[in-house]
């Protein structure tokens, strides 16, 4: 038994006695003495904590009551991540007060060694889940999702055989050969990003429980921050000072454009092509990609929630629902067969926007540079700067680099761009 652990028995027991000396206890009081002298005492004897046997009895206090059950205590594991966390939070970037938290994210690359950067086993990996679950570009079942532990460049071989189809070969027939229609590459690179910073009282890391409330906190912060603002860029990115997106890069490519109709055909409206979307435009779409691309099992309408819920609206001339986007027993959409994947960052519908792609995923490569002492990436604390150590504050904020790339430059398109009218 710990000092700790004699303290708070040292409590208990005092207050056994108290209650036992008093003539008269009220019901609550007996069952205070009785929890205490069968059960708290014991426990605490036993090896178990203050806060465990507290836990034990709100437990048992909110079950009689038929109230949710609290967890106030946490598992050994989480006891060890808490402890790693104070060490992390004592120790880091030692500053003068009048320095600020300065610009170029050079100047803040450390190393773990150095405790410049933190990240909790497992911690990125959940980053990533969430990010998965925001934006299909970062969906390993759907794109090329490749994780590096450097920002090095990168070139992925790119090429295309679609128009050399299998033939019989007759006995004693001469053979041929034909070379592979386009062999090239695409060179993925690594573009720095930062999340803002996210500032918390150091009170919040006193105890166990909050703690790992904060980080939690901070694990969505981060994954939502990083997948908007490096998914804006993997969609639309001009390819200068961030990635040449996916848009762009069909636009260069010259991949073939459906410019939409609109959806006045199915309501009997006056919807037109700069502002609705029709069944006839999917069906365009779908017979104007090449039928090589069509059974692939990483095919998919590429639009964003809005768009989704738009097309799922359209009615008939009779004002039925048209049920053009159909849903599977887990809620997953279609439409004409083809999976539909959420991506934020592309268009809404509207004049000369690009709402909708269609197209094999496994043609765009998306690239992550997972955190790294020799990258320099992860999550970065400042305790010291301007501004935070006189209020007992500390700031969060996380690095990660990312890159993007269409795996297609020749050829049949993997990919179908659909346009509204200007």
């Amino acid at each position: 038994m710990n000092k700790q652990q004699m303290k708070e028995l040292s409590s208990l027991t005092q207050e056994a006695y108290t209650l036992s000396e008093k003539v008269r206890q009220t019901p609550q009081e007996k069952r205070r003495f009785a929890f205490l002298t069968g059960t708290a005492i014991p426990a605490i004897r036993s090896g178990a904590t203050l806060a465990e046997v507290n836990e034990f009895e709100l437990n048992e206090t909110e079950q009689r009551n038929g109230l949710p059950l609290s967890r106030l205590t946490v598992n050994p594991e989480q006891r060890q991540r808490e402890q790693e966390y104070r060490f992390w939070i004592g120790g880091l970037e030692k500053r003068t007060a009048n320095e600020v938290e300065g610009a170029p994210m050079l100047t803040h690359i450390g190393s773990y060694t150095g405790l410049g950067f933190f990240v909790p086993t497992g911690f990125f990996d959940k980053v990533w889940d969430t990010m998965k679950a925001s934006d299909a570009l970062f969906d390993d079942e759907a794109v090329t999702l490749i994780k590096t532990d450097n920002g090095r460049p990168l070139p992925i071989p790119t090429m295309d055989d679609t128009n050399n189809d299998a033939s019989v070969l007759g006995e004693a027939s001469a053979k041929s050969s034909v070379n592979i229609g386009a062999i090239g590459q695409a060179k993925l690179g690594a573009y720095s990003y930062a999340t803002r910073e996210w500032i918390v009282p150091l009170e919040a890391f006193e105890d166990m429980n909050s703690t790992l409330t904060s980080t939690k906190i901070f694990q969505r912060f981060t994954s939502r921050a990083l997948a908007r603002g490096i998914g804006r860029d993997l969609v639309i990115g001009g390819g200068t000072t961030q990635p040449l997106g996916l848009i762009p890069s069909l636009e260069a490519a010259g991949a073939p454009v459906v410019t939409v109709i609109g959806s006045a055909k199915n309501t009997g409206g006056s919807e037109d092509g700069t502002s609705s979307i029709g069944s006839a435009d999917f069906s365009t779409a779908l017979s104007t990609l090449d039928s090589a691309y069509v059974d692939s099992p990483s095919i998919a309408w590429l639009m964003n929630r809005s768009t989704l819920n738009t097309v799922a609206g359209i009615v008939t001339k009779q004002g039925n629902r048209l049920n053009l986007v159909q849903y599977d027993a887990d809620g997953k959409p279609s439409i004409l067969g083809i999976p539909v994947k959420i991506c934020p960052s592309m268009d809404n519908i509207g004049v000369s926007n690009i709402p909708v792609v269609l197209g094999d995923l496994s043609y765009w490569a998306t690239r992550i540079v997972t955190p790294g002492a020799e990258e320099g990436l992860g999550i970065k604390t400042f305790r010291e700067a301007d501004g935070l150590i006189e209020k007992g504050l500390v700031a969060f904020r996380s690095f990660v680099r990312a890159d993007g790339a269409l795996l297609w430059n020749a050829g049949p398109s993997p990919f179908v761009v659909m346009r509204n009218h200007s």
